[in-house]
């Protein structure tokens, strides 16, 4: 098809901003008998020098815009807070040889080993000059011999593994490309490793190409040969591969794309595999094997999931904890223990509870003082065990806990500077949405803060993929309440915290009710002075961005501010780039579905952005290497949000670099990138809300 290519100039009705004026083409497509108007369709070429230099512009827009607002003095605040030292749990446990470690000045976490003088064996620090290559995954061959580790470059999903001769402290020439999703299982005999990996695309293709074809691998360390191992049966689907007990049976689980029903198959060698769990009727999970079996948190007949083991003699499944009232959300073997973790209903913290292997519950229990998001069990000899605790307001605090006597004691607490834990309250409650069903939700402040209905209110939520929001601590809103804002986070339909049927209520046909309960939660707090509409800002990224921006465009006008983040905006053609097409558990595939096709375009933020409306305040971000929800999806969204604007009300982007699709490590951004993202987020924020 021959387009019309059309120099169009944006007319806002603000005279205030110079936005950046995008060409419009007159690119329309036909679905389901329904033509798709998409004028700005050429910027799914994301990396095209036109399209680039219309997002510096946009970049440069924002710069200009947040001068003189709070931007400084929020970077400065998190600057500090950022600069804690931290320590892994491994450093604590005796047992562990390696550890990861921060003096609070380094961007990237140091790969420490243990000994006299303890020695760093990886510092990501020194990879490159702006801290863009970073550390993921770390694997020590069997013998000690070898560290394997995946390197990610400027935030994206591909990875590199490097091997590391640890007792000559030399890297071997062998580097493995085209590694995605992926963990690294060395082989009993150290001579190689297995892993994930991806046909090679075109250079212009790498970050936008769909990701079919997975398959894994083995790297012959001795020879620098790669053999594919299993995989190239269908291309939609996915693998990790564990090797169990001493004859090193083969376990693989089988993943389609993202959803959550998937299979494992289990054999002596690759011609011996078959099926051991349903074929994608429910969601397995391998936790853990013994003489006898196999054990698997699974939602099969368990909405809540429970643990079954699948026993090596019959492949019988028998059950070991029976659903609860409570979701499962993870299971540890320490010990001669089965740790639970639930999900306590009334705050979304951990309610642990300890079995034996049979599963026989046990007369034991963790201190009531311990409160937050509890996880990370390690054992220590065969009394003690080892773990995390965190919340909203309580930074990371290590544990270990005695048996024999019941002794708790604190190892070690992460400090963050400019921050004191005992200054803050966490409030945990519920709210009635739209159609009366209860959402928990969780508010956060500052103790000396007066709550009253001009608070600045930063409201967060995700609700998708069956992903629990649990208490957690980051020192990415640490300005915002220590200058008087709240943190408030719906745990909303679409995610996991009630186990599947709150992810069910969330997705496909019933995704408007993840818009509903976000709006909810904003009336909740307003009914109860807790701020107002209009000084609360909504906040979320990826699924979370789409979240925002329904939110949003459903409710003109409605909200202080939004910041959409890496969303999926446009939600018709999602599935044409990279892990898109995966997502049809909770989206649909519109271009093969009719019925996805029509419910879909009611909701997609792009689509539903009309003419001459008023928008809340938006500030979309995205980064300029995020090949999981490429860029273009932010991108349109803006082009269109800008074109349409009816109110001096601002509408712009911020376009992260050499930056990824996360942001809550060092692997899909660094330190600093994370520090100026977050400031312009809320000092964009602060600057449109009205308090």
């Amino acid at each position: 098809m021959r387009y019309l290519l059309i120099v169009f100039l944006l007319t806002s009705c603000s005279a205030d901003f110079d936005y950046p004026n995008p060409k419009k083409e007159r690119s329309n497509y036909n679905l389901h008998g329904t033509t798709v108007i998409d004028p700005y369709k050429y910027m799914e070429d994301f990396e095209s020098p036109y399209v680039v230099e219309w997002s510096d512009q946009q970049n440069a827009l924002v710069e200009s815009y947040l001068a003189g607002s709070e931007i400084e003095n929020i970077q400065k605040i998190l600057t500090e807070a950022y600069s804690s030292e931290y320590y892994s749990l491994a450093y604590f446990n005796p047992e562990s040889e390696y550890y990861f470690y921060n003096s609070g000045a380094e961007e990237h976490h140091l790969y420490m080993k243990k000994g006299e003088e303890d020695k760093v064996i990886l510092d990501p620090n020194n990879w490159s000059d702006d801290q863009t290559l970073n550390l993921d995954k770390v694997s020590i061959s069997p013998n000690k011999k070898y560290l394997a580790y995946s390197v990610t470059d400027g935030g994206v999903d591909w990875r590199t593994i490097k091997i590391l001769n640890l007792e000559t402290n030399e890297k071997l020439d062998l580097e493995i490309t085209e590694v995605k999703f992926s963990d690294i299982a060395w082989k009993d005999d150290s001579s190689g490793f297995y892993y994930n990996k991806y046909p090679k695309p075109l250079p212009e293709n790498r970050l936008s190409q769909q990701s079919y074809d997975a398959a894994i691998y083995f790297a012959d360390i001795r020879t620098g040969e790669e053999k594919l191992f299993y995989g190239q049966i269908n291309p939609e689907q996915n693998y990790t591969v564990s090797f169990i007990g001493e004859d090193k049976k083969i376990l693989i689980k089988v993943i389609t794309g993202s959803e959550e029903e998937n299979f494992y198959l289990f054999g002596d060698s690759l011609e011996t595999l078959e099926p051991i769990t349903p074929i994608n009727q429910a969601s397995f999970n391998y936790v853990h094997a013994d003489d006898d079996g196999l054990f698997f948190i699974t939602n099969l007949e368990a909405d809540n999931y429970r643990l079954v083991k699948i026993l090596f003699a019959d492949f019988q499944m028998v059950e070991v904890v029976p659903e609860d009232n409570f979701a499962l959300k993870g299971v540890s073997f320490v010990n001669d223990y089965l740790i639970a973790d639930y999900i306590d209903h009334a705050d979304m913290r951990s309610a642990i509870v300890f079995f034996n292997h049979s599963g026989e519950q046990l007369d034991v229990t963790l201190p009531e003082s311990l409160s937050g998001t509890i996880g990370g069990f390690q054992g220590v000899g065969d009394d003690s065990i080892m773990f995390s605790v965190t919340s909203y307001t309580q930074p990371v605090q290590y544990f270990s806990f005695d048996f024999t006597n019941n002794s708790l004691e604190l190892l070690w607490e992460e400090a963050i500077p400019g921050f004191n834990p005992n200054d803050y309250t966490e409030v945990s409650t519920n709210y009635e949405s739209k159609d009366g069903t209860v959402v928990p939700i969780t508010y956060s402040y500052k103790s000396s803060t007066k709550l009253n209905k001009d608070t600045p209110i930063f409201l967060y939520a995700y609700g998708g993929y069956n992903i629990s929001i649990r208490p957690s601590f980051t020192p990415k809103y640490v300005a915002w309440l220590e200058m008087g804002g709240v943190l408030a986070v719906a745990n909303i339909r679409g995610g996991g915290e009630f186990g599947k049927a709150w992810h069910n209520a969330g997705r496909l046909g019933t995704k408007q009710n993840v818009f509903d309960d976000f709006l909810y939660a904003s009336k909740f707090l307003e009914s109860n002075a807790i701020g107002n509409r209009k000084s609360t800002v909504i906040s979320g990224r990826s699924n979370g961005g789409l979240l925002v921006g329904a939110t949003l465009i459903q409710n003109p006008n409605y909200f202080g501010a939004a910041l959409p983040a890496v969303g999926v905006m446009d939600m018709i053609r999602f599935t044409e780039f990279t892990e898109g097409w995966g997502w049809r558990g909770d989206y649909g595939y519109p271009i093969l579905s009719q019925e996805d096709f029509h419910r879909n375009i009611e909701i997609s933020p792009y689509h539903q952005t009309k003419i001459g409306v008023c928008y809340s305040p938006t500030l979309t971000t995205t980064a300029r290497r995020d090949d999981r929800v490429v860029p273009s999806h932010s991108y349109k969204f803006t082009a269109r949000q800008q074109e349409y604007q009816g109110c001096n009300n601002p509408v712009m982007l911020y376009d992260a670099l050499r930056a990824g699709h996360g942001s809550g490590n060092g692997v899909a951004m660094p330190k600093w990138k994370r520090i100026k993202l977050f400031s312009v987020e809320q000092s964009f924020a602060l600057k449109n809300i009205k308090q």
